[in-house]
């Protein structure tokens, strides 16, 4: 029994247009989850959705590849280490797995120390208990040195 070659023909462009709705719907789809991201990141939170409270400003790199004067975003909670699991990676031996943690608590940044092997020192003195710090104060991780910012 032969087959109607006009039905085939209009079953393979029916097919196509459909073919072609679906890829129209998926970059409209991408471009919407890119402008919901970019719309998030104008409003001061980062790309997993926390917000933005500060920044640590990279002043020496130390053995690892930051570049000096990057910005780095702070957020409510942030940890700094060698693990990809923290906020802020630090790919140096001179850094814990799990280094330092900054904390936003009562309208104040404190940085704790984790028990890290080469210590934390914000301005210069270590840091044995969480200590609250501002706007200029220089913290040092391992071999790399930061300053917050706004």
């Amino acid at each position: 029994m032969p087959q109607d070659p006009y039905a085939i023909l209009l079953a393979l462009r029916i097919a196509l247009v459909a073919l072609l709705y679906l890829i129209i719907l998926q970059v409209v789809a991408v471009a919407r989850r890119d402008l919901k991201q970019a719309a998030r990141m104008a409003a001061g939170t980062t790309a997993r959705g926390h917000a933005v409270i500060g920044h640590l400003i990279v002043i020496d790199s130390g053995s690892t590849s930051l570049t000096p004067g990057a910005r780095l975003d702070v957020e409510p909670i942030t940890t700094l280490g060698r693990s990809p699991t923290n906020t802020i990676v630090l790919e140096s031996t001179f850094v814990s797995t799990e280094h330092t943690r900054i904390i936003y608590r009562d309208r104040s940044l404190w940085v704790e120390d984790l028990g890290s092997r080469n210590g934390t020192l914000v301005d210069g003195k270590p840091v044995t208990q969480p200590v609250a710090v501002g706007v200029g104060s220089v913290l040092q991780v391992g071999d790399v040195r930061f300053k917050f910012a706004v």
